[in-house]
């Protein structure tokens, strides 16, 4: 039985691990990130209007995603990027890849506080719409898919295989936002079940 992996934090997590053992690694590193980003920057005040978006866009994740999809028009893969934080992140300048296209996400790119962006994986050109961004790649029955910094260093990713995102299922995180990557039952722009 090969063993999948899941990035999180730049740490690779064995998806067969313990999860007792695993809620003792990841809880530290949570609360490190988290103080560790609360603390970035300088103490000066930002100006009025302004807002940290290196900051802020760290609370971006991957949530989960659909690699099954049937039809670029009716049944696209999908990606759906979720924004853990309390105020909208602009992800402009921001990239996404998959095992070897990369894309640079447009400047309408943002997420609500709280919401989800979907990105379709249907090879098409992208509208410039701000409620969808299409990417010039499709996702596979085993691949991989990264949210990246503007300067390429990873935020959030997965990697899947036939066996961990089955036909008919999305691989998504649960809890929502937080959790693991498990097979689910799709929810495309809502909360993970």
């Amino acid at each position: 039985m090969s063993s999948v992996t899941e990035t999180f934090a730049g740490q690779i997590v064995e998806k067969n691990r313990n999860r007792q053992s695993l809620r003792n690694w990841l809880i530290p590193t949570i609360t490190l990130l988290f103080t560790v980003g609360c603390s970035e920057g300088d103490a000066s005040t930002p100006d009025a209007g302004s807002e940290d978006l290196s900051v802020s866009a760290q609370s971006v994740v991957i949530n989960e995603l659909y690699p099954h999809g049937t039809d670029t028009l009716t049944d696209p893969d999908w990606v759906e990027l979720k924004n853990l934080g309390q105020s909208a992140v602009n992800l402009s300048g921001y990239r996404v890849r998959d095992d070897k296209t990369f894309f640079t996400l447009p400047a309408q790119a943002t997420i609500p506080a709280g919401g989800y962006l979907i990105l379709y994986c249907d090879d098409a050109p992208d509208g410039g719409a701000s409620d969808r961004v299409h990417l010039p790649f499709k996702l596979g029955s085993q691949d991989e898919f990264y949210l990246l910094d503007p300067s390429g260093a990873t935020i959030s990713s997965a990697s899947w295989n036939a066996v961990t995102a089955p036909s008919e299922k999305s691989y998504g995180r649960l809890p929502d936002g937080t959790g693991l990557f498990i097979a689910l039952t799709p929810t495309r722009s809502a909360r993970n079940i």
